[in-house]
């Protein structure tokens, strides 16, 4: 391949800089003409991207600065550019006007405001044109991911066992980014986030067992395929992936559980933890009935980590680490994680799920995922809260056993935005939750056009865990109530706001055009 060269005006020639030092930052540019300026038309297929010019990776929105600098050819006109990196960072709106012929400079510094310190940030359900329904290059999606201030990238290849550090080593990105190897399995009625992996490219599948190939998986049951996975090399988490997108998508509404209010799920105790947040399955409608399913499942004493992952297979509908999972690693300098880090981190519920608020809880000064044991007849709850100024943060909630105990407003947009504490009575075993929620929607052109509108701000803490007599066993009581992060809504959204599932067929359709054709033929489209 030619290397693109050296562009000639029009032009503008770009430089983005981080506050931290103001070294380079890998970041994007959304590029908006102003009438009556015709639209740039940079690249117009949202499927893949285009190498623009040396370090200038082509979007439909606008482009991705691979090192924070560059030159973006583009035509004489007006136009309002947007430089932006992941949700620790501030925006920043420049209006420029080119001339023809002319290059156009135009340097910005990202001020970074929302610490994060000791976490990464992970993606850990992502596609490239090693899925049959994702056709977009490796590096680009490496590109898109670490621009979008994803630090642990797992590539989820449906079937096939893949690994990106080759590119993340290629394009310089060492310090920035680490890639774990993983991928998407298929079983008898949905799809499973698998890893840590080992990768044999070598092998038919890239070292994917061969009861993964598509005649195959169909007929797996959960009862055979999640200890399988358990059992191959590394010894994988088994993630129950976006457990009710429609139309066939979900484990949960394939099977139709729960039938009844509490029916046992007789495989809650064989996977690891499930998809809360999902970039196809994130509007408050969505939300609440996965949040339901995942307290029901903390109040069984079972350590269920939830997750937000974006399922991103292109660059324009759903964008890399929207949503994402920050992650409480050995270490938070990215090309120091091990395999055998995320796999314990996930097992111990190291997490915060997130698709643009940052959030941290401690509970008797332990942090999330932790167990503790009261010293008295209560526990101290230290909660932090915090998100960008594009982004919305209207409220944090605290659980205790599935109720909502206490909630706070958050009147500032300093930075952290709200840090509380507070005493709660404890009288047994028990788990306590924290969430934030925004009232105004997520930029769509920062998120992706597939909810247009329809997604609030919304991060939660995993649990922390109370083992009131320090016998080693969390035994809860019966859940206490529902989580209403978002109030309650009307009665047609509060339970299931989709019509009837159509039958289940192999292979499922995981294409993002399926899934956006049977939202049009619902009259669900944004």
């Amino acid at each position: 391949m030619v290397p693109p060269q050296p562009t000639q005006g029009p032009a503008l020639r770009v430089t983005v800089r981080g506050s931290d030092g103001l070294e380079l930052l890998p970041s994007r540019l959304l590029i908006t003409q102003v009438a009556p300026t015709p639209a740039p038309g940079l690249h117009n297929d949202g499927a893949t991207a285009r190498m623009l010019a040396p370090n200038v990776l082509g979007i439909t929105d606008g482009a991705i600065l691979v090192t924070g600098e560059g030159t973006v050819p583009i035509a004489a006109g007006t136009y309002d550019v947007t430089a932006l990196q992941g949700p620790e960072y501030e925006q920043v709106k420049e209006r420029v006007t080119i001339r023809d012929k002319d290059i156009v400079p135009l340097s910005v510094v990202l001020q970074h405001t929302v610490r994060t310190d000791g976490w990464l940030a992970a993606d850990m359900h992502i596609h490239t044109n090693q899925s049959f329904d994702s056709k977009l290059a490796p590096a680009h999606r490496v590109i898109s991911e670490v621009a979008a201030g994803v630090e642990v990238i797992v590539p989820t290849e449906h079937i096939w066992h893949n690994e990106l550090q080759q590119y993340i080593d290629a394009l310089g990105y060492a310090s920035r980014a680490v890639s774990i190897p993983g991928s998407e399995y298929g079983f008898q009625y949905g799809h499973l986030g698998v890893y840590p992996v080992q990768v044999d490219r070598k092998d038919a599948l890239w070292g994917a067992p061969k009861w993964q190939e598509w005649e195959n998986w169909r007929n797996l049951t959960p009862e055979l395929v999640f200890p399988m996975i358990h059992g191959l090399p590394g010894q994988p988490v088994a993630i129950v992936n976006h457990p009710r997108l429609p139309p066939d998508l979900g484990y949960f509404i394939n099977i139709g559980w729960p039938r009844y209010p509490g029916e046992p799920l007789s495989t809650a105790a064989l996977f690891d933890g499930l998809e809360v947040l999902s970039g196809y399955d994130q509007m408050p409608s969505s939300l609440q009935p996965l949040l339901r399913d995942w307290f029901y499942f903390l109040s069984q004493g079972l350590r269920t980590i939830a997750l937000g992952n974006s399922d991103t297979h292109r660059m324009d509908w759903l964008t890399s680490g929207y949503p994402r999972t920050w992650l409480k690693l050995p270490t938070d300098v990215p090309q120091y994680v091990l395999p055998t880090d995320l796999r314990s981190a996930l097992l111990d519920n190291r997490a915060v799920a997130s698709n643009g608020p940052w959030l941290h809880m401690q509970v008797d000064g332990a942090d999330v995922g932790s167990t503790v044991k009261p010293q008295g007849g209560s526990v101290q709850v230290k909660i932090t809260a915090d998100a960008a100024g594009w982004i919305d943060l209207s409220r944090v909630q605290l659980y205790h056993n599935g109720s909502l105990i206490k909630e706070w407003s958050v009147p500032s947009r300093s930075h952290p935005a709200l840090v509380v504490e507070t005493q709660v009575p404890v009288s047994g075993d028990g788990w306590l939750v924290a969430m934030a929620v925004g009232d105004q929607p997520l930029p769509t052109a920062v998120i992706g056009n597939v909810l247009a509108g329809k997604v609030r701000p919304f991060a939660l803490t995993n649990a922390i865990r109370i083992d009131a007599n320090g016998d080693g066993r969390v035994q809860p009581p019966p859940l206490a109530g529902d989580p209403r992060p978002f109030g309650l809504l009307p009665e047609t959204l509060a339970e299931d706001p989709l019509p009837p599932r159509p039958p289940v067929h192999v292979p499922l359709d995981c294409e993002p055009d399926a899934y956006l054709d049977w939202l049009q033929r619902n009259g669900l489209a944004p």
